[in-house]
């Protein structure tokens, strides 16, 4: 356990470091000044409504895996729900030494209620799943518009083979999910949309009026790179700038855009801490009490 849990630090570490040496790399092409006078214009209507989105997407998140428990008769009020979703992205975003967040809301949901730690993990995984499948499919369709009408059917094939892949995966492998697998991929696709249209409007803050595609599809990419950083630090700001060799725009403007992305999920995280300060009281749904 001792050697499983330093493994953890390890490799947490290791995504900490990754962020700052990324990040270095962007400032030495990108002056930091020059995203902080892009800060000291920035329109504060477009912020705050990309910050509403952002919270849409989350709670909307909640839903998504409330209905995962469901299906394992874990039948957690919506409510503790929004608590733990919140602790787990503080403990990602503020404590990635430590542990994770999805690790902790397995080991809380075990020690309250006595849940099986196996189901509670398939649970989570499948949850993960469905989102990445959703960044995908909808980065792919995103490339339609952006490449022609040439390539679309190569793009309609690739999309429904991922669907259809996971799809079959999920059945042989996580047979209990398949009933909700097209649900929570739909649901899965609106907290997707509601977070690119999140980035465009901190865009449009900075001043961008067009050319939104491009941005869109390297922010969805830099999700699901984001792995192998500390909560995405770095990893989209340095896709964004590798990006602008190729498309026609602002890297300035996109790395702004995307460190003011990590400021308003480290906004929302800080409520984890709060309702754990407040002593967490996790109660099930009136269907199970």
């Amino acid at each position: 356990m001792e050697k499983q849990r330093l493994r953890k630090i390890t490799i947490n570490i290791a995504k900490i470091l990754i962020s700052i040496a990324l990040l270095v790399l962007v400032f030495r092409k990108i002056p930091f000044r020059e995203v902080a006078g892009l800060w000291k214009n920035v329109n504060v209507l477009y912020l705050f409504s990309a910050a509403i989105f952002f919270l849409a997407s989350q709670i909307i998140s909640v839903k998504r895996l409330e209905l995962y428990l469901h299906i394992c008769n874990f039948k957690l009020s919506f409510w503790s729900n929004l608590e733990l979703y919140f602790l787990g992205m503080f403990y990602n975003f503020f404590i990635p030494g430590g542990t994770g967040g999805d690790a902790y809301k397995i080991y809380l949901l075990n020690k309250k209620f006595g849940w099986n730690v196996k189901k509670l993990t398939s649970t989570i995984f499948n949850d993960r799943l469905s989102g990445l499948l959703a960044i995908c499919v909808l980065a792919l369709t995103l490339l339609i518009p952006l490449f022609g009408i040439k390539f679309s059917p190569l793009i309609l094939i690739l999309i429904l083979a991922g669907i259809f892949i996971t799809f079959f995966a999920t059945k042989k492998l996580f047979s209990d999910f398949r009933g909700v697998f097209f649900r929570t991929f739909f649901i899965s696709l609106i907290i997707q949309c509601l977070q690119v249209i999140c980035f465009v409007l901190l865009l449009k803050s900075l001043g961008l009026q067009s050319d939104f595609l491009i941005y869109g599809i390297v922010f969805l990419c830099s999700s699901v790179l984001s792995l192998i950083s500390f909560s995405g630090i770095g990893v989209r700001e340095i896709l964004f700038l590798q990006a602008s060799k190729y498309f026609h725009f602002y890297p300035q403007i996109s790395v702004s855009a995307s460190l003011l992305f990590t400021v308003i999920t480290a906004f929302f995280s800080v409520f984890g801490v709060i309702f754990q300060l407040r002593k967490l009281n996790l109660t099930l749904s009136d269907s199970q009490e």
